[in-house]
């Protein structure tokens, strides 16, 4: 367990140096900016590329160092019972009891959950802020697809469940807590009846009895937009369009 404590706090001394190295990055970026405005030289504009690039990779690094960090507290409680904080250095060995508790792993974070995925997206250069991420998933299509916390009046799940918009939901048998579960059993699951807009997919749901059609708006890369019923009776394209 001495080893394992001590991997565990050298990623967590990794982790810290990421951070450490993204705010670097960034004063350092800015600073060049500033002092390269109206330059046209073709060195300024390749900085700023290695400078952004940089910064994905730390970031990428940093999902990643809490994902290893999560397996190791993981494995922890697979082989002890207990996380590796609790470990101890002289552990006793016990004999199980029939019907004795058995030992919970604790809840993982959205960054632990989800930090390879998170990191591959980060990799292709895709935009996405690991801490405002709700739940992320695996397309029908394969690609990834990821909801954020968001803005009521703009996207993400406080759009979806804007006080107006939960009725409509209640309506098609989805209560507020199945909400976003059903959008996530939706698109990883199913393949769309139809197409509305320029990057809408329509499932249809059938909920205790109620039928309804729901329309999940996803972005090119793999943002969940919005999500909302539309009428059954709503005229909808076969397929996407191009």
């Amino acid at each position: 367990m001495t080893a394992l404590r001590r991997a565990h706090a050298l990623l967590a001394e990794a982790y810290r140096a990421t951070t450490d190295a993204e705010t670097a990055i960034d004063e350092g970026a800015a600073l060049f900016a500033a002092a390269t405005i109206g330059s046209t030289q073709p060195e300024v504009e390749w900085i700023a590329h290695c400078a952004a690039a940089s910064g994905d990779d730390v970031r990428a690094a940093r999902a990643l160092f809490v994902q290893a960090q999560d397996l190791i507290d993981g494995y922890c409680w697979t082989i002890a019972g207990h996380g590796i904080d609790a470990a101890s250095s002289t552990p006793t060995a016990t004999v199980p009891t029939i019907g004795a508790p058995v030992a919970e792993t604790p809840p993982e974070s959205v960054e632990r959950r989800y930090g390879e995925w998170i990191a591959e997206l980060l990799r292709s250069g895709t935009k996405i802020s690991p801490e405002r991420v709700v739940r992320m998933g695996r397309h029908f299509e394969g690609h990834l697809v990821w909801l954020e916390t968001g803005d009521i009046d703009e996207s993400g799940r406080a759009h979806i469940m804007r006080p107006e918009r939960k009725g409509n939901f209640d309506d098609i048998g989805i209560p507020p807590e199945r909400v976003v579960d059903t959008i996530f059993e939706l698109v990883e699951t199913r393949k769309p009846v139809g197409y509305l807009g320029r990057s809408g997919e329509v499932y249809d749901v059938e909920i205790d009895g109620c039928q309804g059609r729901l329309l999940v708006v996803i972005g090119s890369n793999g943002y969940i937009v919005t999500a909302y019923p539309i009428k059954l009776g709503r005229k909808i394209r076969p397929h996407r369009r191009k």
